[in-house]
């Protein structure tokens, strides 16, 4: 396999609509960006209609609604020959069910023995009276009896693949019977007489027992979250988590994808979701040795400060850059002034992380009650191997793990699973976690001391104490993403342009000098891992959280508007504001504000989801329709009032001013800071996109094709002066990337990373570092921070002379500026001279 060093990537979000044929027709255009490398969501086959590919159910075969792999090796070969390389998205936790996933089909057709039961993760002794050895799938829309006696279960004869089969049907489910039950059903004879009279219990006891027979059990779906006994990826029911700790499962559900490296189809793999296997460590290192070391980065969402564990991988995805750049664009000093306000609109008055406790324990005790409860057993049992503490009860052992899981301040510890070993950092965060939970009442102090050895790994080295580790460390992953990314970032809402994957909402910007030891720390220890602003799962894109960031350097002219727009409101306050908010984030560039009918229904839809996932006033169980009415009253009459809309006009104007000069210092910094940058679906342009689905909405390649083809003979100042179109984005990111490309010693493993002193007036307002190579500075960037300073309330345009003094000390050498091509000079009045950005590259 030809290497081909992974620089830059380009994600591409396949769909039926842009598969592999559509990705192949566009390889020229990427390859003109300058990118080296197409990023791709999952290829391989997911559930009928999927839209993102994260539901896979053949992991075998390359995915048929994407275009096949006939397809695929084409546009791999065709992006090679571009000089392109290819990377795909691994889903190793979890795959879809339903009747096109065959191992899920023999899971329920041959229970635990058959070859289904060693791939999915299943506790076989269900607490559910009568369901021990049975799979819990919580797919009814009323009552078991209900259902049953209404008719709404039959025994049906399909065809299928190797013939016909008989199945039990419910409305679009399909379930196989057991092989013991076939047998039964063959002496019967005749399906009518499984039938009974809707509305007579007594005529539908054949079919109960029939339904007795299976490897599983149909229940209600109300009683989902409680009794359900397989591992999901977080509370999703079509999501089973699979036990790729098992070296037979970890080839049976990768082959293809190993085949396709090997083949050199393949460049690299980005793996999502590590936080949900039983051994990411020993997973990696499995990986890394069946693909020859092929470049790996995982989706390993990192408590702010937290370090990568040492695996077998590049670096994460890069969601700590994310957070990282954002902070150089939120005004540290308006802090104050969005507290007073976030009060002055209701706003919930508990500090942050009391709101992430109480969402925890809401989680605890709704979507992953069954897997929690599963844990609590588990550690019960275990203490009967313990004389001190065996005459504990579950109450206490509950008490215990609920602490200790609510005061973890990360997504999980690595504790190993086959050996109990823990290493000093995960010995101290679980201290700590105890420790905290030991200022409660809900265990004894020597419950709560056994609770800690447990789950530190000093209890023994049992089975079953090793069970315990491993199920701990899955859930607190699935708890801190279910109750911080899916519900507090949805009602902390002080400044939203905070609340993203992996961020710290309470962190209130950063200093260039802290950007610049976040940076050296990255080039010291992971300099190929990714950088990112955006991904599919980003509550919103790049260019609307930094337009919403640029309230804070408006906090006055933001109060007003926002007091004003939520004060009649029929909805609480603080989900209007974010509203507001939202709306400032993606109000049009192009049209003065015009409202289209797609806006307006974009606009209404993220309101309903926001709502639901704060899980307040409305949620998915229970969607309180009176509330979502009034959600959707709310954007109407924002967007209808004539003053109103006049004065968000104006603000989000002032905004879209700040954010754009902030959108291009982040794409220098991005694509030239230590790490592998990524650019997300489209956003070469400006972005309005929202959290998903919004994020994968289609792009237009045809204006983006004849806009690069001509940006580079535009000048520079036509594409300032036309900013709005975006060009100006286009022309700094293909510039970064070519100098990227042109001096590959300064990147990478090999490359330096040198901060530069600032002095003058605005010094605080530049970050400027340089690249090396050999220790000798190759490229230097020089990026605004927290531009409103600068522009002040006429929003002056941010180049020439409002620099007045501010100098960057260039390194020693003559300098040449990357757009302009003229001498680089330290005078930021020169260096953004027509704009406001630079990239110097050293003269030969």
């Amino acid at each position: 396999m030809t290497e081909r060093r992974i620089s830059s990537t380009y994600r591409l979000q396949l769909s039926p609509g842009f598969g592999f044929e559509q990705a192949r027709d566009l390889v020229g255009y990427f390859a003109r960006l300058g990118v080296t490398h197409l990023y791709l969501s999952p290829v391989l086959q997911a559930r009928p209609g999927s839209t993102h590919g994260y539901d896979v159910v053949d992991p075998s075969t390359v995915s048929r609604d994407l275009g096949g792999e006939e397809e695929f090796r084409a546009l791999a070969d065709t992006a090679h020959r571009a000089g392109l390389g290819l990377l795909v998205d691994v889903v190793p936790n979890h795959l879809g069910i339903g009747p096109q996933n065959r191992d899920w089909q023999l899971l329920l057709a041959e229970g635990q023995s058959g070859e289904g039961g060693r791939v999915f993760d299943v506790d076989w002794q269900s607490p559910l009276p009568g369901a021990s050895g049975k799979v819990i799938l919580p797919v009814l829309a009323d009552q078991y009896g209900v259902v049953l006696v209404n008719g709404d279960l039959r025994v049906a004869e399909e065809p299928d693949a190797d013939g016909r089969r008989f199945c039990i049907r419910y409305h679009d489910h399909a379930f196989p019977l057991s092989p013991e039950s076939l047998e039964a059903l063959e002496r019967v004879g005749r399906l009518d007489t499984l039938t009974g009279t809707p509305g007579q219990p007594e005529t539908w006891n054949r079919l109960h027992a029939l339904l007795e027979r299976q490897h599983y059990r149909l229940v209600y779906w109300r009683i989902g979250d409680r009794v359900i006994n397989y591992r999901r990826f977080f509370a999703i029911n079509d999501l089973a988590g699979v036990r790729v700790e098992d070296k037979h499962v970890f080839e049976r559900t990768h082959a293809k994808i190993l085949e396709l490296v090997a083949d050199g189809a393949i460049d690299g793999l980005r793996i999502d979701h590590p936080d949900g296997m039983a051994d990411p460590a020993q997973y990696l290192e499995r990986l890394e040795r069946r693909t020859g070391g092929a470049w790996t980065v995982v989706e390993k969402i990192l408590h702010p400060g937290e370090p990568l564990q040492r695996w077998a991988a590049a670096g994460t995805t890069g969601y700590e850059f994310c957070n990282d750049v954002l902070g150089l664009f939120v005004n540290p000093h308006a802090e104050a002034r969005f507290d007073e306000l976030d009060v002055a609109l209701g706003g919930d008055p508990r500090p942050f992380d009391e709101q992430v406790a109480a969402a925890k324990r809401e989680v605890l005790d709704n979507d992953l009650a069954a897997e929690f409860a599963r844990l609590v057993r588990r550690l019960w049992a275990l203490a009967q191997q313990h004389l001190d503490v065996r005459d504990i009860d579950d109450r206490q052992c509950a008490g215990a793990l609920a602490d200790a899981l609510v005061a973890l301040p990360v997504y999980r510890t690595y504790v190993d699973p086959q050996t109990g070993h823990a290493a000093p950092r995960d010995l101290a965060i679980i201290d700590a976690a105890v420790n905290a939970a030991c200022g409660g009442a809900s265990a004894p102090f020597h419950v709560l001391n056994f609770t800690a050895a447990a789950l530190n790994g000093t209890a023994g080295s049992s089975p079953l104490h090793l069970e315990v580790v491993t199920r701990f460390q899955q859930l607190s992953g699935a708890l801190m993403a279910k109750g911080v990314e899916d519900t507090v970032l949805y009602r902390y809402l002080r400044m939203v342009a905070l609340n993203e994957v992996g961020g710290d909402p309470t962190r209130f910007g950063i200093s260039s000098a802290e950007f610049h030891r976040l940076n050296s720390d990255r080039a010291a220890h992971h300099p190929d891992g990714m950088l990112t602003t955006a991904t599919h799962d980003t509550k919103r894109g790049e260019d609307v959280r930094l337009r919403i960031a640029a309230l804070t350097e408006m906090p006055e002219r933001w109060r007003s508007l926002v007091s004003t727009a939520t004060e009649d409101a029929d909805i609480d306050r603080p989900t209007a504001s974010l509203l507001v908010q939202t709306m400032i984030g993606v109000w049009p560039l192009l049209d003065s504000g015009e409202v289209t009918p797609d806006l307006r229904r974009r606009l209404t839809h993220y309101g309903r989801k926001a709502a639901r996932e704060a899980g307040v006033h409305t949620n998915w169980y229970d969607p309180a329709e009176a509330y979502e009415a009034a959600l959707d009253r709310f954007v109407d009459r924002v967007l209808d009032d004539g003053p109103m809309r006049k004065e968000l006009t104006t603000v989000a104007a002032a905004a879209a001013e700040i954010g754009m000069v902030s959108s291009l210092s982040q794409v220098v910094l991005r694509t030239l800071s230590p790490g592998v940058p990524d650019l997300y679906w489209g956003n070469e342009l400006w972005d309005d996109s929202l959290v998903d689905p919004d994020n994968r909405r289609p792009v237009e390649w045809q204006r983006r094709q004849q806009l690069v083809a001509a940006v580079g003979d535009t000048g520079l100042e036509e594409l300032w002066r036309s900013r709005r179109d975006g060009r100006v984005k286009l022309r700094v990111l293909t510039t970064a990337l070519k100098v990227r490309n042109n001096h590959p010693g300064a990147f990478g493993s090999d490359g330096g990373y040198e901060p530069l002193e600032t002095a003058g007036e605005w010094a605080d307002h530049v970050v400027a570092f340089a690249r090396t190579s050999h220790g000798a500075a190759q490229v230097v960037v020089v990026a605004p921070c927290r531009p409103g300073a600068i522009m002040g309330p006429d929003l002056l345009e941010p180049i020439g002379a409002c620099w007045r003094d501010t100098s960057v000390a260039l390194p020693d050498g003559t300098w040449s500026d990357a757009f302009a091509g003229a001498r680089g000079e330290g005078r930021v009045s020169r260096l953004f001279g027509r704009l406001p950005v630079a990239i110097l590259t050293r003269r030969t």
